[in-house]
């Protein structure tokens, strides 16, 4: 099963790499460098969906977790077990929850980039007809893919780390040829919301086929049992939350910052880059990625050693690929740099810095990983405390030296803040922790 998983988590996040790659040579043939620069603003911007979702994902992952010891999967999604009424109504609540979640985000994010899009518009003389209607369309379709992610985190959570990788590698090949075919034909905005889109037609259509269950246990909840939202997931999830908040200010507003004080073509060097770091980020996540339910099983069985070997050697794997993966990119850099198409990316050394940037966002977020699999966030508050030390940073940097400016920004907390004081953590934690458990 672990093989399973982790060949598929391999596939789906190399196809993520490969993808990603194709869609940056699409962008550079297709847009011009202004076209590129509101594209990945557009992205940004539509992330905002994290803000919103709070982490809630990673939590019901973790509870999910904790629950399968003592439940299992019958054909067609349905669960049996003493806790499957417990489990129905966790699920029910968890659907409820992304439905609130998803009209917020709706609401504010659409005024948030109009407001963004329209001082921008009115400086270069971009007609309101080429943006309004592709980001009114961006926001409603990525909202309604936030209701499917209950789906897919209970059905990971339980161990079935294939299936849901399985369909995350469909919905990025359909979602990456439709982007590329939008591209193709000129459709430049539009081809944003082809990921989101093709995320819900794909799970919609496997919910109908694989996990019908779920849908009919949904329409039950729980059949009178009744879960403890309060006690089981606002603790974890507040927290999480923090940290999945803290993620978008540290990286994801660079670009928005940057189109908003500079110009579309420095936001869209920044939003490539940015792209390219997150790729190498992505791809070297898997080794993390596939063992977060079996963590989280050995930390109820208290296996110590399994829990320590599982997440080092996963660890080990995931920076040698990282450090590969990077000494291509940069020899990729080099190579850009002799043509035309330098201008479309960071110089070297920003670029580089955002590598590195990236490279310890990495490592921070394994440690959260581990941490998780006890069902608390201790590393939210370091990773926030940065995020807010980033934010008027590098606004201050964007007015002044531009995205050279707010990669030093981000570098310069994530090293000397963020990874000294989460290390230090993880540390102390892990063994204060332990003892507690062993003594209970």
């Amino acid at each position: 099963m672990l093989r399973s998983g982790l060949s598929l988590i391999v596939a789906q996040r190399a196809w993520q790499g490969f993808a990603g790659l194709l869609t940056v040579l699409m962008i550079g043939f297709t847009l011009t460098q202004e076209q590129q620069g509101w594209y990945y603003t557009f992205l940004s911007l539509a992330a905002l969906y994290s803000m919103f979702e709070m982490g809630l994902t990673a939590a019901l992952i973790q509870v999910t977790a904790h629950m399968f010891v003592n439940l299992h999967w019958l054909p067609q999604g349905r669960v049996a077990g003493d806790a499957a009424p417990i489990f129905a109504s966790f699920f029910s609540l968890s659907v409820k929850v992304y439905a609130y979640f998803a009209f917020a985000f709706l609401l504010i994010s659409l005024n948030i980039g109009i407001y963004v899009f329209s001082h921008k518009a009115a400086v270069h003389a971009v007609p309101a007809e080429m943006w309004v209607l592709p980001w009114f369309f961006l926001v409603m379709i990525t909202a309604l893919n936030m209701l499917t992610l209950p789906f897919l985190a209970v059905i990971e959570g339980s161990g079935e780390i294939a299936e849901v990788y399985k369909i995350r590698l469909v919905q990025g090949i359909a979602g990456a040829f439709a982007c590329w075919m939008v591209l193709y034909f000129g459709g430049w905005l539009w081809a944003a919301m082809m990921m989101p889109l093709f995320g819900i037609l794909v799970t919609a259509i496997w919910i109908m086929r694989k996990r019908i269950g779920l849908m009919q246990g949904l329409m039950k909840g729980g059949a009178g049992a009744r879960f403890n939202w309060a006690h089981e997931i606002l603790p974890l999830q507040w927290r999480v939350g923090l940290n999945w908040i803290s993620v978008f200010l540290m990286s994801q507003l660079a670009t928005p910052i940057l189109f908003y004080y500079q110009d579309p073509v420095v936001a869209g060097q920044m939003g490539l880059s940015l792209t390219i770091a997150n790729m190498l980020a992505i791809i070297a996540q898997s080794w993390i990625a596939r063992r977060v339910p079996v963590l989280s099983q050995a930390v109820v069985r208290k296996e110590w050693n399994v829990l320590d070997h599982l997440f080092k050697k996963d660890l080990r794997h995931s920076l040698i690929v990282f450090f590969a993966g990077a000494l291509v990119v940069l020899g990729a850099h080099y190579w850009v740099s002799q043509t035309a198409y330098i201008t479309r990316v960071l110089p070297f050394w920003p670029f580089f810095g955002l590598l590195c940037f990236m490279l310890i966002y990495h490592v921070v977020g394994a440690f959260s990983s581990q941490l998780r699999s006890f069902k608390k966030e201790p590393l939210a508050w370091v990773s926030l405390v940065g995020a807010l030390l980033i934010l008027p940073g590098s606004i201050y940097a964007a007015k002044l030296y531009s995205a050279g400016g707010v990669v030093v920004v981000m570098l310069s907390v994530q090293a000397l803040f963020v990874f000294p004081l989460s290390y230090f953590l993880w540390r102390k934690l892990n063994k204060s922790w332990r003892a507690v458990s062993d003594g209970a």
